[in-house]
């Protein structure tokens, strides 16, 4: 049952992202700005968000031990973090348990739902074709070159930012 209200809860938040988006690319047609550059902005802004999301969806609802952050090279400033790294042996389990499925719910929500209808890979892989085909070869190679490296920087700062803000508050 937990499966299909993780469904219904990823379809809300993707058609809530969907939204954002049209808004945004909208706007931006409003104030003249060129699409391929609304589209590089909605996926930066899609990557820092789903790097901070990370880290506060892991502080707040992670008791298992088992987060994704456990890779991470900061990991050693989670260490403290009962839960995140390390199982919570404070919490019986059925609230371990509760902690898993609000993780799945919003996670789904927010990241998969909300992110995925919000960020436009799929608009950015049209917008670099049209601009190539159109003879615009620099601003197609300045598009793919931007989108990669401020969007991975992006995610990089997000996850940085989530860190050190929720480091205060789960520590």
């Amino acid at each position: 049952m937990s499966g299909l209200w993780t469904a219904l809860l990823v379809m809300i938040g993707g058609a809530l992202g969907a939204v954002l988006r049209g808004l945004a690319e909208q706007g931006g047609t409003l104030m003249g700005t060129p699409p391929w550059c609304i589209i590089l902005a909605v996926n930066v802004l899609g990557c820092f968000a789903i790097g901070f999301l990370l880290v506060w969806l892991e502080c707040r609802l992670r008791r298992d031990g088992a987060s994704q952050l456990a890779a991470h090279p900061r990991r050693h400033q989670l260490a403290s973090w009962l839960g995140v790294l390390t199982p919570d042996p404070t919490l019986p389990a059925p609230e371990v348990a509760r902690s898993q499925q609000r993780l799945r719910f919003e996670s789904g929500f927010l990241m998969t739902g909300v992110l995925g209808g919000f960020t436009t890979f799929s608009s950015f892989a049209l917008d670099v074709v049209t601009l190539w085909e159109s003879g615009h070869v620099l601003e197609a190679a300045l598009n793919i070159g931007l989108s990669m490296l401020v969007g991975v920087l992006a995610a990089i700062a997000g996850l940085e930012l989530g860190i050190r803000y929720f480091g205060a508050q789960y520590a």
